[in-house]
């Protein structure tokens, strides 16, 4: 029996446990549940292929314990950010990684979609010297 602090990570697993977001321009909500629940929020997102940041402007609603961001992501496809929220003292309420993507089937989501052909050139003979 593993113990219950046992994490084993594989890249498929990392991409199914963190958010996916669309990379359509139009307005999307993020849900999630925060450190502190509070009213105005500064929303940073770091490319994680090229490490660059930029700040989001977002609305901030809180219900049920829960705080939903609203605003317009311009993200690339198929790429992985970490998304930080930070309250106006600065202090981070939040942390969490987007995984950005057209693929809205995510029970069928695949990492290396149209990525490798296979090749049917050979005959799968080997030459022993």
């Amino acid at each position: 029996m593993l113990p219950l602090f046992y994490c084993k990570q594989t890249t498929i697993s990392v991409l199914l446990n963190c958010m996916k977001i669309l990379t359509t321009t139009s307005i999307q909500t993020i849900k999630f549940i925060p450190r502190e629940l509070v009213s105005a929020v500064t929303l940073t997102l770091t490319n994680k292929n090229t490490r660059t940041s930029s700040t989001v402007s977002v609305g901030v609603s809180n219900s049920n314990g829960y705080m939903s961001l609203t605003g317009s992501f311009s993200l690339i496809e198929n790429t992985n950010y970490s998304m930080e929220v930070t309250k106006a003292s600065g202090d981070v309420i939040y942390r969490d990684t987007i995984f950005c993507t057209n693929q809205t089937d995510f029970d069928k989501f695949d990492v290396h979609n149209n990525d490798y052909v296979t090749e049917d050139t050979f005959d799968n003979e080997f030459i022993v010297l």
